[in-house]
């Protein structure tokens, strides 16, 4: 990492004076998004369903079903009907878990236990279920 000369700290600190700030009053180690701006991550999070490992999910088996649950269902929610592209504000698409993939690690990679849902679509449902998005 590159040391900041004290000539440069003092001008960044001037090129800063008047202008509101998101981190102020953070400590140092203090992280934004949690502190100042409402994000919370992880455990942290209200949402957190106990130990999903998002590296889990970032695995060649995992994006294979994603896609296959996709391409069975048209690539449309199937709770309202949205298709990724279409209609006035864009929606990203998910593959949901119908039996929890914390649940049954034998149904994780199972097409028929994935069901295609847009963003609100898939927090509705899970707030539905009472499970952790």
């Amino acid at each position: 990492m590159r040391k900041l000369t004290e000539e440069h700290k003092k001008k960044l600190s001037e090129s800063h004076k008047g202008k509101p700030s998101w981190n102020k009053g953070l400590k140092k180690g203090d992280h934004p998004s949690i502190s100042k701006m409402g994000f919370q991550s992880g455990v942290l999070n209200p949402m957190w369903n106990g130990g999903d490992s998002d590296s889990e999910r970032r695995n060649s088996e995992y994006i294979h079903w994603r896609i296959a649950v996709f391409k069975r269902d048209g690539f449309a929610c199937q709770d309202c009907g949205y298709k990724n592209g279409v209609g006035v504000k864009r929606r990203d698409l998910h593959a949901h878990h119908i039996v929890a993939w914390i649940e049954s690690i034998e149904l994780r990679y199972e097409v028929e236990n994935g069901v295609t849902l847009c963003v609100p679509c898939h927090i509705k449902k899970h707030l539905k279920t009472n499970r952790g998005y």
